[in-house]
């Protein structure tokens, strides 16, 4: 695994907009690169809240809305505030991703 390190901030200049086309997000801890899901998480496609973002607590709580996401200068989301099926959530999406797409680093809190 990676050890580059991402804050929230950090995270969010990766949407597959602007600078840089890369496409990542952030999910129990880990920051995976889902480019080659563009379809999905590409600007204006089904989860693009999700790219450039901590997607822990919408993916837990089955929510595409960006409010319920930690955002720049947040720390990143613990799973551990999460109830037991949440967790399972978690685990279960991450579980897919680790199958489709690389870890390229971890979250980390801003100093």
């Amino acid at each position: 695994m990676s050890t580059q390190k991402f804050t929230l901030r950090e995270l969010e200049k990766h949407t597959g907009q602007g600078e840089s086309k890369q496409i990542l997000l952030g999910l129990n801890g880990n920051v995976y690169d889902v480019s080659k899901g563009a379809v999905f998480y590409g600007p204006g496609n089904a989860y693009s809240v999700f790219a450039g973002r901590d997607c822990t607590i919408g993916l837990a709580k089955g929510s595409l809305l960006r409010k319920v996401m930690p955002g720049p200068g947040d720390a990143p989301t613990s799973i551990d505030s999460l109830s037991e099926d949440e967790r399972n959530t978690v685990l279960a999406w991450e579980a897919r991703l680790q199958e489709k797409y690389p870890v390229v680093g971890m979250l980390v809190k801003e100093d």
